[in-house]
């Protein structure tokens, strides 16, 4: 019977070992490229509250007062891919969701430039360590956001169903694989996670297996 292939292993020495053809690396350059340009050089200036961060005045019906700019809501119907990057912590208050984001935007876009870079250093790597790996799984799971939103896919159950006359098929192929890569990436590294133990099994006693004369 036949074994699955893996492209991401841990070899005996504790390097991970990245067993891709060439064509497999232009394809992730490609997109991790994409992604970078997503998410920019620099975070925009946050602009979705007014002055004195508050969120816009509703007007008369309830909605955000004005043609849209400054309603919180806006930008994700103009870009769902940002959208789906950066979702509301509060769904039921997207205006309380327009703030946070702004706090925290500029950190989260740090973290996934620096991902980016680790995983552009080691596209060609035959080797790479348990850091760069995580970077690699950050930016794959960016990847499947990215991809997964353009395609109209909900859940991972949405692209059981492959049809290959379909113009969508050869993006829902790179959508496969990327989740292919991104569980063995998870395999590997849950795999080096130090073993903790049934939580539930009682506390040694110290004084378990000590002879009198040792006590």
């Amino acid at each position: 019977m036949a074994t699955e292939r893996r492209s991401v292993l841990r070899l005996p020495d504790g390097a991970i070992l990245l067993r891709m053809t060439p064509n497999e690396r232009a394809i992730l350059r490609a997109l991790v490229d994409d992604l970078r340009t997503i998410v920019g050089d620099e975070t925009p200036t946050p602009g979705l509250w007014e002055a004195d961060d508050q969120p816009p005045a509703p007007g008369p019906d309830g909605d955000a007062a004005g043609d849209g700019e400054g309603d919180p809501s806006a930008w994700a119907e103009t870009d769902p891919v940002l959208a789906r990057l950066y979702p509301d912590v509060r769904p039921d208050d997207p205006a309380w969701s327009a703030g946070f984001r702004d706090l925290v935007r500029g950190d989260l876009d740090d973290a996934r430039r620096e991902h980016i870079a680790a995983v552009e250093a080691s596209l060609d790597a035959r080797t790479i360590d348990d850091v760069d790996a995580e970077a690699w799984l950050h930016v794959l799971n960016d990847l499947r956001l990215v991809l997964g939103t353009r395609l109209g896919v909900i859940d991972d159950g949405d692209d059981a169903s492959f049809d290959p006359e379909d113009t969508d098929a050869a993006a829902k192929v790179v959508y496969a694989y990327t989740g292919f890569l991104e569980a063995q990436f998870i395999d590997v590294l849950a795999d080096a996670l130090p073993d903790v133990g049934d939580e539930d099994a009682p506390a040694a006693d110290p004084d378990e297996g000590l002879d009198a004369d040792d006590s």
